[in-house]
C-alpha cells in the first residue's frame, strides 16, 4: 500500500518542456492506472446500487472502464444523474447521460437500436 501511495501521489510529466505534477488522479500510460481507476469506480458502483431510492435503480447496469450503459424510467434519468454527482466526496467526478434518440443510443463504438419487442440490437 506504501509503493502504491507513492507511485499515486509523485506523478509528474513534462508539457511543452515544462514539468508538472500530477496533483489529482492518475497518469494516463501509467501501469497503474487501469486498476486504480477500475477500482474507484467499482466502488462508486457498489455505493450507488446499495444506496439509490428504488424509484431511481436501473434495470440494467453495464460498465466498462467508466462507460456506463443502465436502463432506467425516463422520468428518473436526470433524477438518477444528479444522485450520481453526489456518489463522489472528491466532486471531481462529473457524470452525463446521453438519452436515446429515436430508438438510438450510441454507447462505445456501437450504436444500440431498440428493436419492436423493446430489446436492442447493434450495428
Amino acid at each position: 500500500m506504501e509503493l502504491l501511495e507513492f507511485i499515486l501521489t509523485t506523478t509528474y510529466f513534462c508539457f511543452n518542456g515544462q514539468i508538472y505534477r500530477q496533483k489529482f488522479g492518475t497518469a494516463m500510460g501509467s501501469r497503474v492506472s487501469p486498476p486504480v481507476a477500475n477500482m474507484f469506480m467499482e466502488h462508486l458502483e457498489r455505493k450507488l446500487l446499495d444506496t439509490a431510492p428504488e424509484d431511481l435503480k436501473p434495470t440494467l447496469w453495464k460498465r466498462y472502464v467508466d462507460d456506463i450503459l443502465k436502463l432506467v424510467k425516463k422520468d428518473s434519468v436526470q433524477k438518477l444523474t444528479e444522485f450520481l454527482q453526489k456518489m463522489d466526496d472528491s466532486n471531481n467526478i462529473k457524470f452525463t447521460n446521453e438519452v436515446e434518440q429515436s430508438g438510438q443510443l450510441p454507447f462505445l463504438d456501437l450504436l444500440l437500436n431498440r428493436t419492436d419487442n423493446r430489446s436492442y440490437s447493434s450495428t
